[in-house]
C-alpha cells in the first residue's frame, strides 16, 4: 500500500486546490483630483477630465455613499461662509434675498399703470392706433411685473434664496459633469445617472449588494 498510497500523492499534487470563495464583490473606480485635472476610472476603462464644480460635487457625494447633502453644503456654505461667484452665489448667510420688488417700486409701478390708463383713453378718443398700441404694451408689462412681485393677497413675494440658487447651480453643474463623463465611459455615466440624486438634497445611492470601492 505505502507503494499505491505514494503514487497518488504525485498524481494528486499537480491537481489545484479548489479556489478560496470571494466575498468582496465591489467594483471599483477612480475618481481622484490631480491639479486641473480628475482622474476618472471604471471597471478598468480610464481618462481625464479637466476640473469643473460639478466634478467636485461629485467626488463629495461618492466619498459618502447613501448620505444625503444639502446643496448648501456642498457649495461650502456653512457658518456664513461665503460661496464663490462661480456657484452663482454672492451671500454671507441663509436668508432670502429680500422682496422682488420693494415698497418704493410697487408704488411707482402702480402710478405708472394709472398714468398709461389715462393715455390709452384719450389715445382712443383722438383715433391713435400707434400710441395706444404702445400704451397697452407697457401696460402688460407692468402689469406682469406686478404679477410676478406679488403673492396671495397682494403680499409682496421674496426673491429666490441661496439654497434655491445653489439648488439650480449645483443641478445644472452636476449634470453637466455627467454628462461629460458619459462621453467617456458609458457605463460609468449610466450607473452615475442611476445612483445620483440632485435638488435640494443630493446624494448617491448605489445598490448595496454591488458596492463600488472608489479611490478618492
Amino acid at each position: 500500500m505505502t507503494g499505491l498510497e505514494e503514487k497518488l500523492e504525485a498524481l494528486l499534487g499537480d491537481v489545484p486546490k479548489p479556489a478560496t470563495p470571494i466575498t468582496d464583490t465591489a467594483d471599483r473606480g477612480v475618481f481622484r483630483r490631480e491639479g486641473e485635472y480628475w482622474s476618472v476610472g471604471f471597471n478598468g476603462e480610464a481618462f481625464r477630465l479637466r476640473d469643473t464644480k460639478g466634478l467636485g460635487y461629485l467626488a463629495k457625494l461618492l466619498a459618502q455613499p447613501g448620505t444625503e447633502m444639502h446643496v448648501l453644503d456642498l457649495v461650502g456654505i456653512d457658518g456664513g461662509s461665503r460661496a464663490t461667484a462661480e456657484d452663482g452665489l454672492e451671500v454671507g448667510g441663509l436668508g432670502d434675498a429680500g422682496e422682488v420688488l420693494d415698497p418704493e417700486a410697487r408704488a411707482a409701478y402702480r402710478q405708472r399703470l394709472l398714468d398709461l390708463a389715462e393715455e390709452l383713453e384719450r389715445a382712443e378718443e383722438w383715433n391713435d392706433p400707434e400710441r395706444a398700441s404702445l400704451a397697452r404694451q407697457e401696460i402688460e408689462f407692468l402689469t406682469k411685473e406686478l404679477s410676478g412681485a406679488e403673492g396671495l393677497g397682494g403680499r409682496s413675494r421674496r426673491a429666490a434664496s441661496p439654497a434655491e440658487r445653489a439648488r439650480v447651480n449645483v443641478t445644472r453643474a452636476i449634470r453637466t459633469a455627467m454628462a461629460r463623463v458619459a462621453e467617456n465611459d458609458g457605463n460609468l455615466g449610466r450607473h452615475l445617472d442611476t445612483t445620483v440624486q440632485t435638488g435640494t438634497f443630493c446624494a448617491y445611492t448605489p445598490d448595496p449588494r454591488a458596492p463600488i470601492d472608489w479611490q478618492l
